[in-house]
This record gives C-alpha cells, structure tokens and sequence, in this order.
C-alpha cells in the first residue's frame, strides 16, 4: 500500500478497520506448510460458548498476540490456531436459564428440540466470539478454526477414551460422587465451590434399643439425613463411651437399631464425641462404613433432585426436598423429646459451580479415569524443566494438587456434549467400546445394543486440544510440522481443569509434552475485587471498548501499567493513558516526517556515528538499544508488562520528551546541514525501529505510522524484528546525557518554584561537581540553557562565590542559581495556590505509594517513578515555603 498522509489527529476506527482488512486480504497470518524456519506454534485456549468473551478472554489474546507477532517477525513459522468451547453442562446450563425466562422447562422439552435450542444458543454465540476476537486484532490463522464438537474432535475424543478403557485407565464403578441436584448431573471436585457459611447444629439424642435409660448424643446439621444411618460411630480412645461400645440404639423417627462402634475418624471435640454414620451421604461416613463390612447396607435415601425416597425413609417425609424435610424432621425431634439442643454454627460449604445448588455427597455409578499413572509422567517433566511454569511461584501449588491427585469422574447426566462411547447388550449385559458406533456386540454378537445414557465431561474433549486441534488422531502435517507446541497461554483458574490435564494427555497420546511453557496470566478485577466473568455480568463489553478507545488502547492498557501475571483492577484512567500514549507515538511520527526529505530510502540499519556526533545522537542510539534489549529480554522471559514498560519509558520520555526537544536545532538546520542529515538519519531510524518494537503490542497504529514512513514491503506485520545489537551501546553518553538532563530539571524546578513567567529568561549559573562534569556541560550549556529558558547560562568555579538574590538547588552533578524575580502581592497569592495544588498532588502520590496492592502489582520502574515523584513535589513544596518567609531574600543573598 502507499504511504498515507497522516491525519493531525489520531482517530482508530477506520484505520483498524482497514489493517484487519489487508492484513486477511494478504493472509499474513496464515502459518506455511511445510515450515521452511524454526517453529512457534500454539492453541488459542478455546472460550466456551456460555456467553461473548469479557476482558478477562482479551488480556490473555493479548498476550498471546504479542508472543505471535513478535516470533513472525522474527521469521519464525508461527502458527496461532483459534477455535471454540462446546463447554457441555456450561452451555447447557445457560440455555434452560434462558428458557426458563421465557416460561419454558428445558427438561420438558424433546431431546430434539432441546439440542436445537442448544444449536441456536451456539450459533448465536460463537459468532459474538469471533467478531470480539477480529476486533482485537490479534494474529490467528483463522484458516485452522476449530470447535471441540466438530466431526474431528467428535473421532479425537472417542479414540482418547477407547484407547484408556483398553488400558484399564478408564473404569466404570459405584463411587461417591459430587451430586448437582439442580442440574441432576455428577460434577467433578474441581467444579466445586466451597466457602464458610452459617448453618445451625443440632443436637439429637439416639436412644438405646434395649430401652435402658438415656442414649447418645449426636450432633448434625443435616438431621433429614437420620434416615439413612448405619451406625453410630465413637473414638476408641474416648472414655466416656467405652460401655456404650456394642449396645445398640434407635435411629429417631424410624426406630431402626444400628450398632455403637469405634473408630479412629471421629474426632472427639466435635459435639459430643458421636457421630452418626451415613455411609450414601458422606465420604467420611462411606470410609467408616468400608472398614467395618457387618454394618447394614445403607439404601439410596435421596432422589437425583435430592428429595428424599426410598424403603428406609417413613411415608411422611417421602418426597420432600432437603431444606422442607431439615424442617419437618426438627419440628419431629422436638415433638418426640429427642432435640437436645440447637446452636449456630459456621463451616464450609460445597456449592456447584454451574447452579449454585449445595452439592449432594452421593453414591453413583459412574465413569472414571485413573489419574495416578497419567500424573507420573508431567511430575517428572514439570520438575526437570521440560515443561517450565510462568511464574514459577504457581510450581508448588501445581505440585500439591499433582501429588495427591484422585480419579476423575468424567460423565455427566446431561443432554448436551460427547456421547460415551459405549454400547452395553441387552443380551450378555457386556459392554462394547469403540471409535465407530458398533452395529453388534463384540462379546456375545447381538445386536441388541443399547447406547450409555452419559456424556463426558466437557474437559475430557479439551484435555486433548493442543493436539486434536492439529488433526490428531489422523497423521496430519500440521501435527507434524507444529507439534509438541511451543506455549500455552491461559488463567491459572484453570491449572488443574485444564492445563495439567493437558500435559497428561499429551504424554498419554503422542508420547511427548504438549508444550514447553505455561504461562499464567493474573484476574481482571471490578471496582468490588471480584473476578470480571461472564457468570457475574461485570465485565465491560470488549466491542464497545473498542469502539469508544479502539482496539489498540485496550490492548495497551491490558499490558501496562498492571503486570499481566497479577490480579489486578481494570480502570478508565489505564484506557485513558494508553489513548495518551498513543496519540503521544502518533504526533511523534508527524514531527517525523516533516523531517523526512523526499526520496529517502528505507531504513537499512542504525546510523555510523563517529565520537564527534552530538551526544544527543549517541545517546539516543544507546538508549534505543537499551530498551530493544530489555524487550527481548522480556518477551524471552514471557514479561510483557515488562517490555511495554521499557517501550512506553523509551517512546514517551527519552524519544519525545527528551531527544526530539534537544535535535531541533540540529533538525531545523541551525547547526548546519551535515548536523541536519546526521538528525534526520538518527530520528528516522529510532523512530522506524521502535514502531517494530511496538507492533506486537499495538499493531494497527504502528501498521499505519510505519506505512506513513519510507518502508520496503507489503506489511510491518511481517516485516523483520529488529536485529540484537543493531544499534551501538554507548554508556559514556548515557551518562554525559544524564548530567545534561539533571541540570535542565533542576533548572525548570527552580523557574517553577520560583514563579518565573514563562515568557522570562532569567539568568542562571551552575557550578559544577568536577571537572569531568564541567567538561560535558561546557559542551552542552547552549542545549541546556535552551531546555531551560534560562539566558546567560554560566558555568563557576569551584571557589567562585554564589551569585547576590538567586534560588539555589544541589545536586550530584553541581549547584544550580537562578536569579529570583521580584515577590508581588500577586505573586504571593499565586505562589500559595501553587502549593496547595502541590500539596494535594503529594497526597494522592503518598496515598498511592501506602497502597500494599500498587507495590505488590506495579512494576518496580512505576514504583520508583512514583517514589521520585513524591520527592519530587516535597522539594517544591519545601522550596515555596522558603521563598514565601519574609527574610527569604536576605538569605539568600547573604
């Protein structure tokens, strides 16, 4: 495309608009097959379609999108491959949600009719999530779309589960699940909420069947569970029962005997000591009961909605849901004389994380994965090295939960998702697993077939996607070419869900680790420190962000100033100054180009500067070769947040604030036209090497400033990264720079405080530390006193006296004098509102710095930014103070 004339202001609709556009049209994004350079591949981690995407999906795209930009530029063959969730019970959740509103009961509906209205809900928000994510812009080869339901993944996940039942790593059995009564559906541990919530302990008194006088104790805050009791269990060691040991009592309400036994569970401390055993209802209870085989067979007293049924619970309470029956079996105790007491009571809770519903402890038949040998495997790799997690302070709690990992339940008893592969024959009661969907049974041959009634669990199809989303399990070439990926990108809510699932299936699978590097990105948090989610609604919508601030102001402002791997608060003011920063970059490029000579060629490399440059020149080069440097570093590293720091510091105060103000004169032509050409050349390349820099971070804007510019080839998208080491290091300049910079500042403190109209220039002195700083700004005192606004600039001797009448500031370089104006009436009064207004600024910065959150999230350069600051404005306010004492100038001129 040609050049563009750059408006005067930066406006980012249109112009993300069209790059999006050329960026399809040339198919830049598109990974090569085969890959002819180094790989970098990676899956986007596929949002579920329960709702659109929030800020949260965005920051993570983002990072992902800088990693991808930056390794294409770098001539990497990089593929990004996109996709989406079916996330089953999730989906199917938020559709009976939406029917409900409409009066309709999704469980009333026809299968048939229930999937459409799931199809329609999918339709309806896949295409939301594609258009969020193109109005990102972020770099994916939509070409290799997938979803975790399409024919391929449909063959993947089958194929997964028919090779771990033939290894035995896939079993069928009774065993205490976690019961989602709302939902009627098994969920996995991880799926479970707990939080302390208050509840009341009762006390019920299990008399003795012998009718001997008294009985036991028994504290519960689930008494409607009485009626599938077994036993009452007591520690061996606790004295006060040891003649109760063997006696039986009655359970209340149904008066069937169950024995007194011990064991070591019982704590106690707890109530009186006895606990009543209900081996359907409790996993601790179940234990108790395994190790004492002659207790009774408990029954099934709850429904799948968790009402209670069954032979052992007595006809009035049949059918009664588990808060009603709580209710009806107290008001039963209290009549009956077996309510001892009643307290309030605090403990944790297990709430489903899909509908809320306290989950139910019950024993159900289910499908489930042996965890322990697939762990083995990622522990190993995870320790060595071979897989590397970002930060590393999340290895410890990925060690735990590895380490005592426990059998995952995979089926669900829900309408929407991957059908187990089994059929079970109505003739031999067999079951036959396969890929293909058998016509007879392997055992016995009849075709007498009847489908299992579960669907798996909706991780079990995305445990797989690094490389299902490849092709996997057909030999593709892309799973040739881009597989084991090279990072995965995603929430560390979802380590165990999802990420060390993965690394287990990729070892399981295709023999190898899945990826090299896990990188976690920290919560975007509301105004209240709640997680911005789809469930809790209170996320802005991305697409009208973009829309008001544009997509590469969100971008930005995801990355910086907040560490992308800390919980953090999403605010306006961060949009506010990435709009800043990036309106600063546009203005920077304009200036630039009205010193960009018709007719010169594309940057080719850094300038050949000799050691008789302006120290601007070579101070810019090496402060440009610095911050390229520490990008790379960071990116290495997986550290945005810290690349964009070193990016916005450089862009912001050493290339615009600092080295466009001090070349002017060079590039207006005052020092010449040799000293002009070396400018030109000098603003040109930085400002064309940093837009590279930039691009990964903030693509359209740097794809529209770098297309204004002299440039060789279609894209900056694809255009190289720029070289390590292109630019000369030069620390000499750096530090002479340093001294110049310190004495300009000093010197705008003192006009500041000082009250100097702007339109003055008084005069100034310096007396300098040494020679060597003399030395420098003897050199530099014409580009000082112009930064300044001071005139005559002169430099003292160390013996020279100080000026009669100036204001006076030291510094590690020298002194700095400046003449002080006249004090009037005015001046006074103007000189007090510049302190309170100073005054209020040092209280916000000192409120800002108290905050244990800023220091814990901010990177350390913003901290101490922040901290000069704060220095910054108590010396001005300490300076006004002294200027505003009646004997200020006598003082000083004495």
């Amino acid at each position: 495309m040609s050049s563009p004339i750059l408006p005067t202001r930066f406006e980012p609709s249109a112009l993300e608009a069209k790059w999006q556009a050329e960026w399809d049209r040339l198919a830049a994004f598109r990974a090569p097959s085969p890959p002819t350079t180094p790989v970098f591949s990676f899956v986007l981690p596929p949002p579920n379609v329960t709702g659109v995407l929030t800020l949260g999906h965005m920051l993570g795209d983002t990072v992902q999108d800088v990693l991808a930009r930056c390794h294409r530029m770098r001539g990497e063959a990089t593929l990004w491959v996109p996709g989406v969730d079916h996330a089953g019970l999730a989906t199917q959740v938020e559709v009976r949600r939406r029917l409900a509103k409409e009066g309709v009961r999704f469980e009333e509906l026809s299968p048939e009719a229930a999937l459409a209205e799931v199809a329609r809900w999918k339709e309806e928000h896949e295409r939301r999530i594609v258009e969020q994510t193109r109005a990102g812009g972020f770099s994916l080869d939509w070409s290799r779309y997938r979803y975790t339901m399409d024919p391929a993944s449909v063959r993947a996940t089958r194929t997964a589960f028919v090779a771990l039942y033939r290894d035995g790593l896939i079993y069928r059995g009774e065993r205490m699940v976690n019961w989602d009564p709302r939902l009627r559906t098994a969920i996995s541990d991880l799926e479970v909420q707990h939080s302390e919530e208050d509840a009341t302990l009762y006390s019920v008194r299990y008399v003795w069947a012998d009718g001997g006088l008294g009985g036991i104790e028994v504290a519960t805050v689930r008494p409607e569970t009485i009626f599938g009791d077994v036993a009452v269990a007591v520690h061996p060691d606790d004295e006060r029962y040891r003649e109760a040991v063997g006696r039986f009592v009655l359970v209340p309400l149904c008066h069937r005997r169950v024995p007194v036994i011990v064991d070591p569970a019982v704590d106690p401390a707890f109530g009186a000591g006895a606990l009543k055993i209900t081996p359907r209802n409790d996993p601790v209870d179940r234990e108790i009961a395994e190790r004492h085989p002659d207790l009774a067979t408990a029954v099934e007293i709850f429904d799948d909605s968790a009402r209670l049924t069954g032979e052992w619970v007595p006809t009035p309470y049949r059918g009664l849901d588990r808060d009603a029956a709580r209710a009806r079996v107290v008001e039963a105790l209290e009549q009956d004389d077996l309510l001892v007491g009643r307290r309030a009571y605090r403990h944790s809770v297990g709430r489903s994380e899909r509908s809320d519903a306290i989950v139910e402890p019950r024993v159900s038949t289910q499908w489930f994965v042996r965890m322990a040998p697939l762990a083995a495997p990622v522990v190993t790799a995870v320790r060595a090295g071979e897989i590397r997690i970002h930060p590393e302070r999340w290895n410890l709690t990925f060690f735990r939960w590895m380490e005592g990992i426990q059998d995952w339940c995979i089926s669900r008893q829900v309408l929407w998702g991957h059908r187990v592969p089994v059929e079970h024959c109505r003739t031999c009661g067999r079951p036959t697993v396969s890929i293909e969907p058998p016509t007879r049974c392997e055992h016995c041959g009849s075709t007498e077939l009847t489908p299992d009634p579960d669907v798996l669990d909706t991780w079990f199809s995305s445990w797989l996607w690094p490389f299902s989303a490849l092709g996997w399990p057909e030999k593709t070439a892309d799973l040739a070419q881009y597989y084991p990926t090279t990072v995965l990108v995603t929430a560390r809510e979802i380590m165990f869900f999802w990420v060390a699932r993965m690394m287990m299936s990729g070892f399981r699978f295709t023999g190898t680790k899945p990826f090299s590097d896990v990188v976690f990105t920290g919560l975007l948090l509301d105004a209240q420190g709640r997680k911005m989610s789809k469930h809790l609604g209170n996320s802005p919508e991305p697409l009208d962000v973009i829309r008001e601030r544009g997509a590469d102001a969100l971008r930005f402002a995801l990355v910086y100033p907040n560490p992308t791997t800390e919980d953090g608060p999403f605010r306006p003011a961060t949009l506010d100054a990435a709009r800043n920063f990036l309106t600063k970059l546009w203005n920077l490029v304009r200036f630039s180009l009205v010193h960009v000579p018709p007719g010169t060629p594309p940057v080719e490399g850094a300038p050949a500067l000799d050691g008789a440059a302006a120290l601007e020149h070579r101070w810019i080069l090496s402060r440009y070769r610095r911050a390229a440097d520490e990008v790379d570093a960071a990116l290495a590293a997986f550290e945005p947040t810290r690349a964009a720091t070193a990016l916005h510091h450089f862009v912001w105060h050493d290339l615009a604030d600092r080295y466009v103000e001090i070349a002017k004169e060079s590039l207006t032509g005052r020092r010449g036209d040799p000293a002009r050409r070396v400018a030109q050349a000098t603003l040109l390349y930085v400002v064309e090497r940093s837009l590279r820099l930039l691009h990964p971070f903030v693509p359209h804007v740097t794809e529209e400033l770098w297309h204004a510019l002299p440039h060789r080839g279609e894209l900056l998208a694809t255009a190289a990264w720029p070289a390590a080491g292109e630019a000369p290091s030069d620390p000499a300049a750096e530090v002479e720079m340093e001294t110049v910079l310190e004495a300009v500042r000093l010197l705008r403190n003192l006009r500041a405080d000082e009250q100097v109209p702007a339109p003055d220039t008084p005069p100034a002195w310096i007396r300098p530390s040494g020679p060597e700083v003399a030395e420098v700004l003897r050199a530099e005192v014409a580009t000082v006193a112009r930064l300044a606004r001071v005139e005559p600039l002169q430099l003292l001797a160390a013996d020279a006296p100080a000026p009669p009448g100036v204001a006076s500031r030291v510094a590690v370089f020298g002194e700095c004098y400046l003449t002080r104006p006249a004090t009037s009436p005015g001046a006074a009064e103007a000189l007090e509102r510049e302190r309170e207004k100073l005054k209020g600024l040092l209280d916000r910065t000192r409120s800002r710095l108290a905050d244990s959150g800023f220091r814990a999230r901010a990177p350390p350069e913003v901290v101490r930014e922040t901290e000069e600051k704060a220095r910054e404005l108590e010396e001005r306010i300490r300076r006004i103070d002294d200027h505003m004492r009646p004997d200020a100038s006598e003082a000083s001129a004495s």
